[in-house]
């Protein structure tokens, strides 16, 4: 093993990473913002819009992401849609990231008590004043653990990318394992970047949740 000759990789990995960590990020913001609506309509007194959340849900938590994503850039090439490899993974991990956020929030908004809903009803606030005012900022207090676990899963997840030709981290390690044969100097390395921005997240977390939410 040669972790020196490996060393001079690190470049070009750490420019792989970035693509890694802009996916997760895009992915994530997108997706939880897809999910908000998706746990409001599942939890909702509306039959169609509930059950068609729930089927949503249900088909993106049951089904593999690597298989989500090779119907996206493979499925739909064959129907003439041809994405690229970035849009294909951004697309698989924000749907696949939605139904995932879509039940930590429904947990969340249910975790608020009925009290504040009564209160809000007294006042007269509507229906969206009561959700955006009342019940998601305790509700995103409530969940920003689950939130940050997801999206550190999301973040390793996004490796998964690497069978579609993106070049993010897993895909420009295999491509400088198969020209150097440093699997195991390569993969080290690649697995403490991923180690590193996870706890860098985790961390983050504990941070915004004593400071951002004091009250």
């Amino acid at each position: 093993m040669n972790f020196a000759i490996a060393a001079t990789y690190l470049p070009q990995m750490l420019s792989a990473l970035g693509m890694s960590v802009l996916i997760a990020v895009v992915g994530f913001i997108a997706g939880s913002l897809l999910g908000v609506p998706l746990a409001v309509a599942k939890s909702g007194r509306n039959p169609v819009a509930s059950w068609a959340s729930r089927i949503y849900i249900e088909i993106f938590r049951n089904t593999p992401l690597l298989v989500q994503l090779y119907l996206f850039f493979f499925g739909l090439g064959q129907l003439g849609i041809n994405l690229d490899p970035f849009t294909s993974a951004l697309l698989g991990l924000t749907l696949n990231n939605a139904a995932y956020t879509a039940e930590i929030f429904r947990a969340g908004l249910e975790s608020v008590p009925v009290g504040l809903h009564e209160a809000a009803a007294v006042l007269g606030l509507s229906k969206w004043q009561t959700l955006v005012h009342v019940s998601l900022k305790p509700a995103l207090r409530n969940v920003l653990p689950a939130l940050t676990n997801q999206f550190i899963v999301l973040f390793l997840f996004s490796s998964v990318a690497s069978v579609i030709s993106l070049n993010e981290l897993t895909n420009e390690v295999n491509q400088l394992v198969s020209q150097t044969q440093l699997t195991i100097e390569l993969f080290a390395f690649a697995a403490a970047m991923y180690y590193v921005v996870s706890a860098i997240l985790a961390g983050a977390s504990r941070l915004a949740e004593r400071t951002l939410f004091r009250w």
